[in-house]
């Protein structure tokens, strides 16, 4: 695997701290330089304290130098304590950075309703400091995660105006996963100068198409939270929304974004499975998307990609309790290549190439409605015993 790099100007780190018994458990995200900044959180009317606190704070400030993450403690469900124990975690770290205190974000991820234990965490934050690094990116990584299996990194270089400029990206994130967004947290770092008009821009198109596209098990979470941060290290020309430099850079944003995304099915709880559910030949991209969402997060269809069995009127059902309205006599669907209906009619393909579907690690449901020149694509995954096993013992 090619060795990803920070941008230039940016160090990490991670340790254990010791909210966790073992594991890392609070990571560092740093630059000297102020940063143009762009978020978006979930959309949960509960969302936990740090959510709340870094919206208080980005309603304030354009710019920041760092995020301080702690796993372990979704800091949700805390009341005020809980917004104190953030701050404090927000004063602790900016005093030790030397910048200001809304120019340092807190992100938590981890069990719900229960206080932070704070002594290791504020004890944590000073050492973390001192460990950071322009190789401290997998530590940092290592400390995000929860029930992750595998660490998710994703990076791009591009020329901008003769400028090299880089975009790296991580993430966690496994259970507990569907738009708006999904129990993820994400640090999308880089070293472009670019307005903050056209970050926001860039961040809030590529999350409908990547964050806002996938699904795991159905649960919408309380911390979800994607940053970007730009600090001009790379020296390129200002990128303004709408210019060439502008669709250079929003497409590295977008490939990350998306890979990442896909990174966080790929590694859903108890996952063997993923898929892609695109629907197509719909009047607008709003309904293709409802669609291959519900289709994507029917249990049914789960389950029938899990056992292998290409159940396709499950997802003509899927389909036709979305909310949308098509015409079914119109209605294509096509599974792992095999199509199974054809103008709303069951075309009865052989044994042969029934035998073939929903066999792979990696599953293609394709639906066209023939009523439009607009799509959309849902990534899901199946649906096993071991996510039961996972989520039936979560806090014990």
């Amino acid at each position: 695997m090619k060795k990803i790099r920070l941008p230039e100007g940016f160090v990490a780190g991670g340790m254990h701290c010791g909210l966790k018994k073992k594991r890392k458990d609070l990571a560092l995200f740093f630059s000297e330089r102020p940063c143009s900044v762009a978020a978006v959180f979930t959309t949960n009317l509960v969302k936990a304290a740090p959510v709340l606190l870094a919206q208080e704070q980005l309603s304030r400030t354009k710019k920041i130098n760092a995020v301080l993450v702690n796993s372990g403690n979704a800091n949700c469900m805390t009341g005020k304590r809980g917004l104190e124990d953030a701050r404090m975690m927000v004063k602790t770290a900016s005093g030790v950075l030397g910048v200001p205190e809304d120019a340092v974000l807190v992100s938590s991820t981890g069990v719900i309703g229960k206080y932070m234990n704070m002594d290791p965490v504020l004890d944590g934050i000073p050492k973390l400091a001192g460990m950071l690094s322009a190789d401290g990116l997998l530590d940092a990584v290592d400390a995000i995660m929860t029930t992750d299996r595998f660490r998710k990194m994703s990076s791009r270089v591009v020329k901008i105006g003769g400028a090299e400029v880089t975009l790296t990206g991580v993430t966690k994130g496994a259970g507990m996963i569907d738009p708006n967004m999904a129990t993820m947290l994400c640090y999308i770092m880089s070293d472009a100068r670019i307005t903050f008009g056209a970050l926001k821009k860039a961040l809030k198109e590529a999350a409908m198409g990547s964050f806002n596209a996938i699904t795991v098990d159905g649960d919408m979470s309380t911390n979800d939270t994607v940053v970007v941060m730009a600090n001009g290290a790379a020296g390129n020309r200002t990128i303004k929304a709408g210019n060439e430099d502008y669709r250079v850079f929003y497409r590295a944003l977008f490939e990350i974004s998306s890979e990442l995304a896909q990174l966080i099915v790929k590694d859903g709880e108890g996952t063997t499975k993923v898929m892609s559910v695109r629907v197509k030949g719909m009047k607008s991209v709003r309904d293709a998307k409802k669609i291959a969402h519900a289709i994507a997060n029917s249990l049914l269809v789960k389950c029938a990609v899990h056992g292998g069995d290409p159940n396709w009127g499950r997802i003509a059902s899927s389909a036709g309790s979305s909310g949308v309205k098509f015409d079914p006599s119109k209605m294509d669907i096509v599974l792992d290549g095999v199509t199974f209906l054809k103008n709303g009619e069951f075309t009865s393909p052989d044994k042969a190439h029934r035998d073939t579907v929903f066999k792979s690690k990696d599953i293609h449901i394709l639906v066209d409605m023939h009523t439009g020149s607009c799509e959309a694509v849902s990534y899901g995954c199946d649906l096993s015993r071991k996510y039961l096993a996972i989520n039936s013992y979560y806090t014990t």
